[in-house]
């Protein structure tokens, strides 16, 4: 039995996997050392513990850790700007320390494209590109079977790569990253240059936009046209340098469908450099929306 703990900058979802499912779930606030009134190690231990107390199931063998941040080689969260924790926290030694068994962490992106290949659409690949969608852009390469990390195990940072220059401002203090373009935040400001009224900005997210770009309003379809140009026009460059057979999508951007896939398909099979033309696959996470993250920072542990 292995636990997943899935680290995102509001909520943290913990899972129990089994043979590659996750049979038990638990959410919990992710909150800084004050809210807790604890340190992080004590807090997620005690999580964990909760979640596996009833199970009725082979002792815990592993617990891997998947975070924004997250260095692999020393097991902490190294200055998270989206997470509440002011220092670096040496997770992985804190949870080893409490509950007696292997523990791993890493990034969250490098976690999904793991997850992906031994689990989800990247299954049977050997080189394969995974883009997570969401509150930020992440991304993680898999090449010649193996996770591409660097020494510092920061490598393949696509949301970082400058999509516009002198652009908008980017969380990491640079102009025109990628994430500043292709993210929740990047397309709810895409839409506000374009509509006439923020009216729907009121609402959190995507999916208000989405959902007027399926009924036809003008700038909610440009938006999405907008940030599927940003993207593919990424998605091409980086096959032009590590060639995967296989682009994964997922996150919450992701999941609106056609109004981001029709044309994103479409730019990126024009942005693509020819000898790379039907080499690649653009394809959506084959793995449940509420245990990729899970299952990904399973994936860290699992031989």
């Amino acid at each position: 039995m292995i636990v997943g703990v899935d680290i995102g900058g509001t909520t943290t979802k913990i899972g129990v996997v089994n043979d590659g499912r996750v049979t038990a779930t638990k959410r919990i606030p992710t909150l800084g050392d004050d809210a807790l009134g604890t340190e992080p190690g004590s807090a997620f231990a005690d999580a964990i513990t909760q979640t596996i107390r009833s199970m009725d199931a082979s002792p815990l063998n592993a617990i891997g850790i998947g975070v924004p941040n997250g260095n692999p080689f020393t097991g902490s969260i190294d200055r998270a700007p989206n997470l509440p924790w002011k220092s670096d926290i040496p997770l992985a030694r804190m949870l080893k320390d409490r509950m007696g068994v292997q523990c791993a962490l890493g990034n969250d992106a490098n976690a999904a494209a793991l997850g992906e290949w031994k689990y989800g659409a990247g299954r049977g690949t050997n080189d394969l590109l995974v883009v997570t969608l969401g509150t930020g852009l992440g991304s993680g390469f898999i090449i010649d079977g193996r996770l591409l990390l660097g020494p510092h195990g920061n490598a393949g940072e696509l949301g970082h790569t400058i999509a516009v220059m002198d652009g908008r401002m980017c969380t990491c203090g640079r102009r025109g990253c990628l994430e500043a373009y292709v993210s929740i935040r990047g397309i709810r400001q895409t839409y506000l240059e374009l509509a006439d009224s923020s009216e729907l900005l009121q609402q959190e997210g995507v999916k208000p936009i989405a959902d007027a770009a399926q009924n036809g309003d003008d700038a909610a379809v440009q938006a999405f046209r907008d940030t599927a140009r940003w993207l593919a026009t990424a998605l091409a460059n980086a096959v032009a340098f590590s060639v995967p057979e296989r682009i994964v999508l997922f996150g919450g951007i992701a999941r609106n469908g056609d109004v981001l896939m029709n044309p994103l398909c479409r730019y990126f099979k024009e942005a693509l450099f020819y000898i790379y033309e039907g080499k690649v696959e653009l394809m959506l996470s084959a793995l449940p929306e509420d245990d990729a993250g899970i299952l990904g920072a399973a994936a860290l542990v699992d031989p």
